[in-house]
């Protein structure tokens, strides 16, 4: 398809435009100055509204660009510059895609979310598509989401607002994903669609992902309840409030809920975990993968391995398993001699832990072929007493008695936890 792109150099624009590419689309970009890594260019500006042309063959138009600055002209010439587009891209028959705001509604308490609401009813009128973002974040540190990052990085104690408000988050590529499955749907009918996370977490809680999962620091949580804050609102003024960003708490604070599990499963489209996303690569497996040769390793030769054996378990489940982690209980890999609980041939080889004892086993041959391998299998050549010796076979036996009574109560339990089949790695 041939998209054109506005905003496209922004936040989610240039992921939107990466993955678009990567996905043997034909990008423009609609905006002030050319862009290098877009070869089709069209002439836009949100503050200027003016009639714009087209060129022909154009599929598809995503909207991505806003204002953010609060003045009131400004938020009408951005309405405008979005009829201008609507038009052209309706006389060239293109698919009109608007990236809205969860905050977008008639009554919104800011002017972005007002204007977000009366570009929505333009759209809607000339059939074309709505979305709906829940808190975008992950990837490069920019927009709300670099803003929030800035902030947990230098402040040591953060607000725990009470009551606490919900965010519904979506990884910024699922975001650019969710967009293009829009418009590549031939049946789509016009309506609004959201795109985020089924589930709400707490605003608290999602900057303790990012302090935890992306910043890496403990941060101090102080409650403030929300009544406070807008009490103080009213008492600096609008014009002191909007400096420091307190309209946006407003928002924040009256986020409507979006109901969003039909639209993602309409376009198909499943969401990372958030803990996940936080990394900069957008996936933590690489980190679980560490952990857990770290883990399998350790309980094998019975002492933490060399970092070079680590690297040879990741790369070898990355070649070979699609570098998809086992789902493992925490405790399990801090724990590695817990992996005993598992490790029984008979239970291994059922189907719901086959790819644990497939590991284990890799991890075992990795083991051998190592040096540090053949010091714990083969011994290092001197004898031992045989008082010695009889002593540790009673200890071992001793060891694999309790192992097993222990496993014997818990295994079930702890396969239903950690079970990945050989399916999934396929499918993947």
């Amino acid at each position: 398809m041939k998209i054109l792109i506005t905003g496209a150099s922004g936040y989610i624009g240039t992921r939107l435009v990466k993955i678009a590419l990567a996905n043997n689309h034909q990008i423009g970009a609609a905006s002030r100055r050319p862009q290098e890594s877009v070869p089709l260019w069209l002439s836009f500006d949100l503050n200027t509204p003016s009639r714009l042309t087209m060129s022909e063959g154009i599929d598809a138009v995503i909207h991505l660009a806003a204002n953010t600055s609060g003045a009131e002209n400004d938020k009408q010439n951005e309405v405008e510059s979005a009829r201008a587009l609507i038009a052209a891209a309706s006389k060239v028959n293109a698919r009109f895609l608007f990236v809205s705001s969860q905050t977008a509604r008639e009554d919104a308490p800011t002017s972005y979310g007002r204007t977000k609401w009366r570009i929505e009813q333009e759209v809607l009128a000339a059939s074309g598509l709505v979305v709906r973002l829940g808190q975008v974040y992950g990837g490069l540190e920019r927009g709300l989401f670099g803003t929030m990052i800035s902030l947990v990085r230098r402040l040591q104690v953060l607000p725990a607002f009470m009551p606490s408000p919900s965010v519904q988050p979506i990884h910024v590529d699922d975001c650019a994903n969710g967009l293009l499955r829009l418009v590549e749907l031939k049946d789509i009918r016009s309506d609004v669609y959201c795109l985020a996370s089924p589930k709400p977490i707490s605003f608290t809680e999602f900057l303790r992902s990012i302090a935890r999962d992306r910043v890496r620091g403990r941060k101090f949580f102080v409650p403030v309840p929300i009544p406070f804050v807008r009490f103080f609102t009213r008492i600096i003024g609008n014009e002191f409030a909007a400096k420091f960003g307190l309209h946006r708490l407003d928002s924040l604070f009256n986020l409507p809920p979006m109901n969003t599990a039909v639209d993602l499963d309409t376009i198909g489209l499943e969401l990372r975990p958030l803990h996940s996303g936080m990394h900069r690569s957008g996936s933590d497996n690489r980190r679980r993968l560490i952990q857990e040769g770290i883990a399998l390793l350790t309980y094998l030769l019975k002492e933490k391995p060399t970092s070079e054996l680590v690297r040879r378990y990741v790369r070898m489940i990355e070649k070979l398993r699609a570098g998809i982690p086992l789902d493992l209980p925490a405790w399990l890999l801090q724990w590695p001699v817990t992996l005993a609980l598992l490790d029984d041939r008979t239970f291994v080889n059922s189907p719901q832990l086959e790819e644990f004892g497939w590991r284990v086993d890799a991890a075992m041959i990795l083991g051998e072929a190592s040096i540090q391998g053949a010091d714990r299998f083969l011994g290092d050549g001197r004898s031992r007493p045989k008082v010695y010796v009889i002593a540790r076979i009673i200890i071992a036996v001793g060891v694999e008695i309790v192992w097993r009574f222990i496993s014997l109560l818990t295994r079930k339990k702890i396969a239903s936890l950690s079970s990945i089949s050989r399916n999934n790695i396929k499918d993947s």
